[in-house]
């Protein structure tokens, strides 16, 4: 089989809204690489948070030490400082944060993280200055690799920006919705003292204002749009997913892509479609019964490129073919399929004679308690009002309607 002409080494480029499990996912891909043969020295993690911090850390220390002389010398010389020093334009834009830092009275000796510092106004420009220099040097590294081919390696980058930086890569875009990442970022107390929060609504609130302000860094400087599905390869939607399977995706998907074998670009949860048909009708027989499926599923696998068909509307995903699939999943414990959106809100369904949101009318409450008969064979307590509150008593006050009517 011919190999994918898009991909000359094996890089996967790791993007990812805030909290979607990033660091996890890189982790959990090393494990899963050396267990599949690969040796440690190749594996080459390139994490763009660490590298940030580095640079970050050495200017927090250059501000604490302007007035030691020695100190200073030597952290300038520092390869990270190095860099920016010897580039007037950047060599300006630090010395002008330091300035309003001095002029401002900011004082220094008490930012004690990085993420004090982002908070702060005077050290935007030199931030904007980081982020350029981590971007170049991601650039050069995707060059340097593809320079010639290397066949018994494997680069792993984790990088809001790394697709576009390293074009002839495998691009991977991690999401999460925003009451999973709030409840997440409120849970984790590895995270630093700037990232401790009274309430959950309070993690959740922060945690989308850090997203859009992200966009919006990143429309403004580069004119690229993160959120936009174009840029990237695969879609894995991490909220109710497992980490192992996340990764077991991750690498499928590669290994269809370099053998240019089709595979679906967007997954989630099988629990985050919702049935538009009776329990009675997926357990019957289609072109293979229930029974049938679940065994060639167990046996072999998904296959990644046979996608659900959805609607979605008004954030909810409405299974149109492919219920069979979905619950057999569901019934084994994958917390991962793929999908395909055929049409959202108002847009016309193709091959349908009615829209999105007239075909999601079609839901019903006996149909949710149904399905989640299924579910609770590997989730006893799960229920569709965890990932769609509301669901129930929305549905309930559609019935009502409909009597009174």
């Amino acid at each position: 089989m011919e190999k994918n002409k898009n991909m000359k080494n094996m890089i996967i480029t790791l993007s990812g809204q805030p909290v979607a499990g990033k660091g996890t996912t890189v982790k959990v891909l090393v494990e899963k690489l050396e267990n599949n043969g690969y040796k440690k020295e190749n594996i080459h993690v390139i994490e763009t948070g660490h590298e940030f911090r580095k640079y970050f850390n050495k200017i927090i220390e250059l501000t604490h030490n302007l007035n030691n002389v020695g100190e200073k010398r030597e952290l300038s010389d520092s390869k990270e400082l190095k860099s920016i020093f010897q580039d007037y334009e950047r060599r300006q834009a630090l010395i002008q944060s330091l300035i309003n830092l001095k002029k401002n009275k900011i004082d220094v000796s008490k930012i004690s993280s990085i993420e004090q510092a982002n908070n702060i106004e005077e050290f935007k420009p030199i931030r904007k200055v980081v982020d350029t220099v981590i971007d170049e040097n991601i650039k050069q590294k995707g060059i340097e690799i593809n320079k010639e081919e290397h066949p018994d390696d494997i680069w792993i980058v984790d990088s809001r920006l790394a697709f576009h930086n390293i074009p002839d890569s495998f691009s991977v875009r991690l999401t999460t919705n925003a009451n999973v990442a709030g409840e997440r970022l409120f849970n984790d107390k590895n995270r630093g003292k700037e990232d401790e929060y009274k309430t959950i609504e309070e993690a959740t609130q922060a945690r989308e204002e850090r997203r859009i302000g992200e966009q919006k860094r990143y429309k403004e400087r580069y004119g690229i749009d993160l959120e936009d599905e174009n840029n990237y390869n695969l879609i894995i939607d991490t909220s109710y997913s497992n980490i192992e399977d996340v990764s077991d995706t991750i690498l499928t998907c590669l290994d269809r892509y370099i053998k240019n074998k089709d595979f679906a670009k967007k997954w989630t949860s099988p629990k985050t479609l919702l049935p538009l048909q009776g329990e009675r009708d997926t357990f019957g027989t289609a072109e293979y019964s229930f029974e049938e499926l679940l065994e060639s599923i167990e046996k072999h696998g998904y296959i990644p490129s046979q996608a659900i068909e959805v609607v979605e509307v008004d954030g909810k995903k409405y299974i149109i073919e492919g219920h069979h699939r979905n619950f057999c999943s569901t019934y084994l414990g994958n917390t991962l399929v793929p999908y395909e959106v055929l049409a959202k809100d108002d847009e016309e369904i193709p091959y349908y004679r009615n829209t999105a949101r007239e075909r999601a009318k079609s839901l019903r409450i006996n149909d949710l308690y149904g399905h989640e008969a299924i579910i609770a064979e590997n989730d006893p307590t799960f229920s569709y009002e965890d990932i769609y509150p509301g669901i129930y008593e929305e549905l309930t006050q559609k019935v009502e309607n409909d009597m009174e009517l």
